[in-house]
């Protein structure tokens, strides 16, 4: 998963968080129900084809989450959805090659232990130079160069140290792409989900 860039498009008229993709799923984590938008989502994302309602609906929410950590990290905040029965929400990031997006999660437990995964839009902002990203987690090597990318608040560290820093203050050729292989920072895994008495 590392956030996919086909979750919506900002809306600047709108004072309220935009809705933008609806994923609903069992209690085995297998894709049950996606949001009507959706078809049109993946095709603003240009994965119309591969991303299209009748290749997601049925498969394991895994199937689409590129790295081991993350696809973990995931697994464990649905399972605590699940234990507390509780409305749950987090901010992440999910930048486009041209723009800071920043977004929400919400988590509702529903009955037979499914969960809706509820995505919503809070704000975008131009980034001052396009920053291009090569996701590369499942390559059999990891080239020199290679940064590891955090899945929920996009920041990046390389290989070789422990410092993580926005995407937009790493110094790069204007044509230079930024190979990634995807994980959950030490911040992102030790973040507290906010909790909700309704879900919106």
């Amino acid at each position: 998963m590392s956030h996919p860039s086909y979750l919506g498009h900002y809306d600047a008229s709108r004072d309220t968080p935009q809705e933008t993709v609806i994923v609903q799923v069992d209690k085995d984590n297998i894709i049950t129900r996606l949001s009507s938008g959706w078809d049109q989502a993946a095709a603003d994302g240009q994965a119309a084809d591969s991303l299209a309602q009748n290749k997601v609906i049925g498969l394991p929410l895994r199937h689409f989450i590129t790295s081991d950590t993350t696809r973990m990290y995931v697994e464990s905040c649905l399972k605590l959805c699940r234990l507390r029965q509780q409305v749950l929400y987090r901010p992440y990031r999910c930048d486009s090659p041209t723009h800071k997006r920043f977004l929400e999660l919400q988590l509702t437990p529903l009955a037979e232990q499914a969960v809706e995964m509820k995505h919503f839009l809070l704000k975008e902002e131009p980034f001052e130079r396009p920053v291009s990203i090569e996701d590369i987690t499942n390559a059999e090597i990891t080239p020199a160069g290679t940064y590891v990318r955090c899945s929920f608040c996009n920041r990046l560290k390389s290989m070789k140290n422990e410092h993580w820093t926005l995407p937009e203050q790493v110094a790069l050729q204007p044509s230079q792409a930024l190979r990634v292989i995807h994980s959950v920072c030490p911040d992102c895994k030790d973040a507290m989900w906010h909790k909700r008495t309704q879900a919106i």
